[in-house]
């Protein structure tokens, strides 16, 4: 009778433990991750280039203020943003996807910082003084 109790006993254990989670949707769209993920990478960046620096700083209440602000300007909380990103994590071709993006959009990014022009859309010359037709 004992080790039938126990039997079932792990058997359950084992049934719920491996149970599905509810797919449900994350509060942030890809679309919504995407600059959220890139401009938290810039904040790590800066951390480190500031670090590298000067190494007696104390980073983590920099980074901390700065990931702050990232949230702010995307309207965004941490707990909205780790849920989200749990999500992706639990599926890796749609945090393969986020990634390829964030790249992309760091691409666009710099290209837009180092040639303004590139990312000004191309309008027509305007008319010279001299190109104009007489009256």
């Amino acid at each position: 009778m004992r080790s039938v109790s126990c039997i079932l006993m792990f058997t359950l254990l084992g049934l719920l433990s491996c149970s599905e989670e509810p797919d449900g949707k994350p509060a942030l769209s890809q679309m919504e991750m995407v600059p959220l993920v890139y401009q938290l990478m810039l904040v790590d960046e800066i951390s480190l280039d500031y670090q590298n620096r000067d190494s007696t700083r104390r980073m983590d209440s920099i980074r901390s203020r700065k990931y702050d602000q990232v949230f702010d300007l995307n309207q965004v909380d941490y707990k909205t943003f780790k849920e989200s990103y749990d999500y992706y994590l639990a599926r890796p071709d749609q945090l393969k996807l986020i990634f390829d993006s964030v790249e992309a959009y760091g691409n666009r990014d710099r290209l837009a910082r180092m040639i303004p022009s590139a990312s000004q859309p191309v309008t027509k010359p305007k008319l010279l003084n001299r190109d104009k037709k007489p009256e």
